[in-house]
Order: structure tokens, then C-alpha cells, then sequence
């Protein structure tokens, strides 16, 4: 009767043990790839009425995607544990889900995928091989090969506005541009930089929504791409605002620490215009 119930307890055991290890892959994914994922919305912003606006400023931001904060966006170069960057979700969403990609800032002229592909210098090539069954050779295309590890810059366009019916200074990202940075075949030994196109940025909230990315603090508690903007988890610089000279950029002006002080005055003059709006 007791060898009977040691063996009884034995097989339970192994059975638990056995199970458990059955389900370590999806307890795994239950943690840190949730199944809600696919349904997640992204949050919807209040509206504002233009009547409330009392100023705004538009700016244009660079984002270095290696730098340390922003690695999130950069990371993973191959889709891993659910996770792609930035540039891969926005392909997917150009490609697979029919969003639209433009040509300029303004978001007025639409690119083909074939286009974008021809910026990252994605050739189809030919080559010649056997027939196996006719036993003549052949030319055959090979599909080109996009590297979007590549990109390792983000242009951001955003507007600034003080809303006098919340008493605030608010800011809505409007547009975004991945910046492919490669060297030539040529000889040329400098770091060549190429706008690849620019994405409505309202109109792929939907998948930078379900888009989760690295958390430096906690596995079991993944940004989201939009939450990355939205919340401003990112480093950049100004480059350029709206101006009357064709909004030229800083850096048609100023250069090296020029620059970088000429950004600084612009950021000091946002902040210090939501200071002017308030009465002490």
C-alpha cells in the first residue's frame, strides 16, 4: 500500500513538473508579449478647437536613433520577442497595411513602396543558373535586399500651440522621417544621408499602438512606440522652426556650436513663451 502511494505522488510529481515545463514558452509570452497586443487602440487625444489657439509654433526635430534614450526605436534590427524597430514597423505598415508614404513634409505628394525601395539603392539584380528539368541556363531576377539597419536618424515635425481653454502648452506630432545613413561604392569616404520619406504620423498610430519596445526598467512592463512620442521618451534637437525665409533650416545659418546654441534660444523661447501667457 505505501510503495503504492510513493508511486502514486512520484507520477503526480512529474506530471506537475512535466506541465510546467510545457507551459514555460507561454507563460514566458504571457509576461512580457501580452495577447491583447493585437487589439490595443491607441489613446485618443482630446480635441482642440483652433478657436483655442491662441499661438503656435511649428518645429522640426533630429532624432540619433543610436544615441542611448532612443535605442528603443533603433532596436531590434530583426524582428525579435515580438518586437521590430522603428523603420520595420513603418515598412510593414507602408507595405502590408496600405498606409501612405509622401514625399514631403507637407504630406502632399505620395511615394510607391518600388520608390522608397530605390532610395535605400534596393536593385533587383540578375543572374544566370541551371534549369535542372530543360537543362539550359537561364537569367533569373533576384529580389533586392533592403537594409533598414541603415536608418539611423528620425526627422520629427511637431506643432506647438498654447491652448487657452486648458491654460497649457501642448504638442501634437505630426510627421515623421526615417534618414538612411550608408556610405558610396565610389570612393567617397564620408557618411552620405538620404530622406527616405515621411509618414502621417495620426495615421499609423494605430499600429505604433500595438508596436511594443524595450524597456530599460521592466520586461513585464513594455512601452509601446506611441507611447515613446506621446510621452516624450525621446532625445532630439531642434533644426529647424517656421520662419519667413522659406523656413530655412539652422544649419543654412549657423554651424558646430553655433548651431547647437541656436537650437537651445529656440527651445528657451517655447518655454518662455508659456511663462508669458500666465499672470502672476
Amino acid at each position: 500500500m505505501i510503495n503504492k502511494l510513493i508511486l502514486v505522488v512520484t507520477v503526480l510529481v512529474f506530471a506537475a513538473l512535466h506541465a510546467g515545463a510545457q507551459n514555460s514558452k507561454a507563460f514566458y509570452e504571457s509576461v512580457v508579449r501580452s495577447s491583447d497586443d493585437a487589439a490595443k487602440r491607441p489613446i485618443v487625444l482630446p480635441p482642440v478647437d483652433p478657436s483655442d489657439i491662441v499661438w503656435a509654433k511649428t518645429l522640426w526635430r533630429e532624432v540619433i536613433l543610436r544615441e542611448k534614450m532612443n535605442l528603443p526605436l533603433y532596436y531590434p534590427t530583426k524582428p525579435i520577442d515580438g518586437r521590430m524597430s522603428l523603420i520595420d514597423v513603418m515598412m510593414q505598415g507602408i507595405e502590408k497595411s496600405y498606409k501612405t508614404a509622401y514625399d514631403d513634409d507637407e504630406l502632399q505628394t505620395p511615394i510607391t513602396m518600388e520608390e522608397i525601395k530605390s532610395r535605400f539603392d534596393a536593385r533587383g539584380d540578375t543572374m544566370t543558373r541551371l534549369n535542372n528539368e530543360t537543362g539550359e541556363r537561364e537569367t533569373v531576377v533576384v529580389a533586392a535586399e533592403i537594409n533598414t539597419d541603415e536608418v539611423k536618424r528620425l526627422l520629427v515635425k511637431e506643432l506647438w500651440f498654447f491652448n487657452k481653454r486648458t491654460s497649457r502648452l501642448e504638442t501634437r506630432v505630426i510627421a515623421l522621417c526615417p534618414v538612411r545613413e550608408y556610405t558610396r561604392d565610389d570612393g567617397y569616404e564620408g557618411i552620405m544621408k538620404k530622406r527616405l520619406f515621411w509618414i502621417d504620423y495620426g495615421e499609423f498610430r494605430d499600429l505604433f499602438a500595438k508596436q511594443k519596445v524595450f524597456n530599460y526598467q521592466n520586461d513585464a512592463g513594455r512601452l509601446t512606440v506611441d507611447d515613446i512620442f506621446l510621452k516624450r521618451y525621446f532625445n532630439s534637437r531642434i533644426y529647424q522652426e517656421s520662419n519667413v525665409y522659406d523656413n530655412r533650416s539652422i544649419n543654412s545659418y549657423a554651424v558646430g556650436m553655433d548651431a547647437i546654441l541656436e537650437s537651445d534660444r529656440i527651445k528657451n523661447d517655447i518655454f518662455n513663451q508659456e511663462q508669458d501667457f500666465w499672470e502672476y
